[in-house]
């Protein structure tokens, strides 16, 4: 009876263990909501281009990482450069704008995960294949 209690205690606590390991774990569609909800937001905070990267023909995408704790407060961390630090800088604070403007699912509450967020950076629309756009 000692042994089956005892086993008993290590499968659960194995589970137990498992789950606080991995809390983002059945959260994946709340986490996707707030994620097109985030990228959204920020193609409507992105606002005009930085008229020095502009006069300069920069551009380039941006990679951030969005951490959210489980208190909801989120952290933006350059996870690849435009290899521009004037887009890298303004990526950033779009990015940072928009997540803290948006809301919070409910499932999300008291759960910490990260996502990220690209920006892409173009002067010219993207032009789709076997077409040119010329200027």
């Amino acid at each position: 009876m000692r042994t089956l209690l005892l086993a008993a205690w290590l499968v659960l606590s194995c589970e137990a263990w498992g789950q606080a390991a991995d809390p983002v774990v059945g959260h994946e569609a709340d986490i996707a909501k707030f994620r097109s909800r985030l990228s959204a937001d920020v193609q409507r905070f992105k606002g005009r281009y930085p008229p020095a990267a502009s006069e300069k023909g920069l551009e380039g995408t941006a990679l951030v990482l969005v951490r959210v704790d489980a208190e909801g407060r989120s952290t933006c961390i350059l996870k690849r450069s435009t290899g521009h630090q004037i887009l890298d800088e303004k990526a950033l604070a779009v990015v940072r704008y928009a997540a803290s403007n948006v809301p919070m699912p409910a499932g999300l509450r008291g759960v910490a995960f990260s996502t990220e967020i690209r920006l892409r950076f173009a002067l010219r629309p993207a032009t789709k294949r076997g077409t040119e756009q010329r200027v």
